[in-house]
This record gives C-alpha cells, structure tokens and sequence, in this order.
C-alpha cells in the first residue's frame, strides 16, 4: 500500500503530462487536417477530402466549418443521408450563416423531403437577409418542385385536367403576385399531398404549385433589390418566364442579357441552350450547349439538351454515349432512364431497352400521348412476348384516345366562347 501511495503523485503527474501532451498534438492536428480537407474541397476532390475532414471531426466534433465541409463533400459525392446530420450540426453551430440550410435544403431535396426542404430554404433567406445565394436557391428549389409536381399530375388521369388548369394559371398571372403567405403554406401542403403517397391529391398539388410559382416570381423581384450582379438578376427572371410562363423566346432574351455581362459562364450558356431549344432553334440550341460544355464538361443541362436535339432528329446512335454518361450520373433519373430505353429501342437493342421502359411507367412516369406504351409493345413484340405486347397496345391506345377526347373538348370550349374572353 505504501507502495502504491508513493507512486500515485508520480501517475498523477503523468496522466496530467500525456492529456497536456494529447491536447497539443490535438490543437495542432486539427488546423492541419481541417486545412488539408479544405484544399481538397476547393479542388472538387471531395471524395479525398472526406477521410480527412473525418479524422479532424473527431477531434473536434462540434465545429462550425469541418461539419460544414464534410456536408457539402457528402452530398456531392452522393451521400445526401450521411451528410443530413452534419449539415444540421452546422446550422445550429452557427445560427447567422446561411450556407448550411441551403445545403440542408438541397439534401433534404435529393432524399425526397420537399417539406423539410423548404423550411430549409427559408431559413437560409432570413438568416441570409435575402442574399444572392439564398434567394438563388429558394427559387431554384421552388421551379424544380414546380416541375415535378407538374409531372406528378400528368401521370394519372385525374391529375390532367388540372395540370391543364396550372399551365393556364401559369401563363395569365404574373408570378410573385398571388398572396405573400403563400411561402407560409408550403410545408404544410407538402405534408398533406405526401400523407397518401399512393393517392394523388390534385387540388393541394394544384395550391402548392401555385405557392411554388409564387416564391419563385417573388424572389426574382428581391433578388434584383439586393444585389448589383444584373447577371443573377437576369439568369432569374429567365427561369422564371421559362419555367412558369413557358415564355421561351423572353427567357432566352433575359439569359443573353446575363451572358453579355458575364460571358464565359457556362451555366448561363446550359440555360440558354436550353431556351432557345424550347423555341425551336435547335442550331442555336446546339451551338450553346456545346460552348457550355467547352468551358464546363460536367454541364448536365447542356448534355441534355444535345441529347434532345439528336433524339428529335433521330440520330439515336450519337445520343446513346450522351446519355450512358447521364444515366451513370443520375441513375434515379427516370426521365433520363426513359430516353435510354428509347435510344436503344430504335437501335435494336430490345432486351437491355424492356426493363428501362417497363421499370419507369410502372413506377407512373407520363405518357400522356401513349407514345411510350406503343413504344413499349413493339419492344415486347420483337423479344416475342405476344400477350404483354397487346396489351402495352391497348393501354397506348386508350391513353391517345382519352388525349385525343381532351383536346377536342378543349377546343369545343374555346370555340363556343364570346371573341372577347378568347
């Protein structure tokens, strides 16, 4: 016992000699790391820089910037789950900047969290008291659900008729004029249309469009108030007319007024591409994308857009590599997995085109035309699967007819009314 007691100064003092020694190799280490781990990021290596930044969180795990990066360098290598939590620590690490709710947002978005997203969102604009960057990403997530749930409703019959209605609302309001609260409401109506996953809610998919609509046309008018970049401005307002109006020649206008200010951006020339091809000026279309792709070869907007053009001419063959690429970046992308389907559809490779084609109209992908569905039984006819191809034919049949009723009645009723409401 004597023994012991004499020791026990001696491994007092050398506990308190190696936490001394731990403490400075940790305040050391952790600088070093968090610098590595950032150098990596700035170049885009972020799959390198994530082993590093998780070495120096664990030595300092509530840190405002290493949560921050490793959330980032999480999402863009794909892992917009793991990076959820860290982004989150972030936000509540430091409650006045605005990067980790837009990051948050954007995760919550990708994890198919509309609602968790747009408070996200909203959150980054008040912290970020209306910055660029916030009010850039509050719209560009309020245009992109505008379009998904746009598609949501021309999957099914009972949504088509209202999707008739919105793209109407769309283009004889002018966006960001509708009530202020409407950025209010979103949340909760993304609770109430995802309360029945399997039963679609039309009327709250129609108020929450309307609201999308809303924030995205009220953001392009606080952005112009708060920055001296006009290219943001103008890039704005060309999503806006382009993707709520459907106003493609004004939108294209706003996108050249951005690039005379900002000429080598390739993200402004992927969205002018795309503009001008909703126009019809595929030559234009073409030449832009390409000048996107020159600059930024990772401008999947762009790669898209030249896809669509060699679809539509029936160069299937050349689009074939262009959308491999695309389906092996965005292999959730069923818009992408459809035209694979149909590339390869018409270049005779049936058997690795059935289960693209199958796979995403049994998930409810639109064909409102019923093109894909005819598409799809000639696909079955040719690997000889006689009773699935007919009956592929008779669901393309009855969607082209229940198009073709539509568009008649349509007509019927802008015929019948008075010259002046036409």
């Amino acid at each position: 016992m004597a023994m012991i007691a004499c020791l026990a100064p001696a491994w007092v003092s050398s506990q308190q000699s190696t936490q001394i020694s731990a403490g400075k190799e940790k305040a050391e280490r952790f600088p070093t790391l968090l610098k590595q781990g950032f150098e990596l990021h700035q170049r885009a290596q972020f799959s390198e820089a994530i082993p590093v930044l998780e070495r120096a969180r664990k030595l300092e795990p509530g840190d405002y910037f290493v949560n921050l990066l490793l959330g980032i360098d999480l999402l863009r290598t794909g892992k917009a789950a793991e990076a959820v939590p860290h982004l989150t620590l972030a936000a509540k690490a430091n409650s006045t900047e605005e990067f980790p709710e837009d990051y948050l947002g954007e995760a919550q978005a990708a994890l198919g969290h509309p609602a968790l997203a747009a408070d996200a969102y909203e959150q980054a604009v008040a912290r970020g008291h209306d910055s660029e960057q916030s009010l850039e990403a509050w719209a560009g997530f309020a245009l992109e659900r505008f379009r998904e749930i746009g598609e949501m409703l021309r999957a099914s019959d009972a949504g088509l008729a209202v999707a008739r209605r919105l793209q109407q609302a769309s283009k004889d309001s002018t966006p960001g004029k509708t009530p202020a609260q409407c950025s209010a409401q979103i949340p909760g109506l993304e609770r109430k249309l995802a309360w029945k996953p399997k039963v679609l809610d039309a009327e709250t998919a129609y108020a929450l469009s309307i609201c999308y609509a809303t924030v995205a046309g009220d953001a392009a008018s606080r952005l112009k108030n708060q920055v001296e970049d006009l290219a943001a401005v103008h890039r704005l307002r060309g999503d806006v007319l382009l993707r709520l109006s459907g106003d493609a020649k004004a939108a294209a206008a706003e996108y050249q007024q951005a690039i005379a200010i900002r000429p080598r951006d390739p993200a402004l020339l992927e969205r002018l591409a795309g503009a001008q091809l909703s126009a019809g000026d595929m030559d234009a279309a073409k030449q832009s994308a390409q000048a996107a792709l020159h600059l930024d070869a990772t401008q999947r907007d762009a790669l898209q857009t030249l896809v669509t053009i060699d679809m539509s001419q029936r160069e299937y063959d050349a689009a074939l590599p262009m959308l491999r690429q695309l389906a092996e970046q965005t292999p959730a992308d069923r818009t992408v997995a459809v035209e694979l389907g149909s590339a390869l559809a018409q270049t005779g490779a049936s058997k690795e085109a059935l289960p693209l084609l199958k796979s995403a109209l049994d998930a409810g992908y639109p064909d409102e035309k019923g093109a894909l569905h005819a598409l799809l039984a000639r696909v079955l006819r040719k690997l000889d699967r006689e009773p699935e191809a007919q009956a592929a034919e008779a669901e393309a049949r009855r969607l082209s007819d229940a198009y073709q009723a539509h568009a008649s009645q349509a007509t019927e009723l802008g015929a019948g009314k008075p010259d002046a409401q036409r």
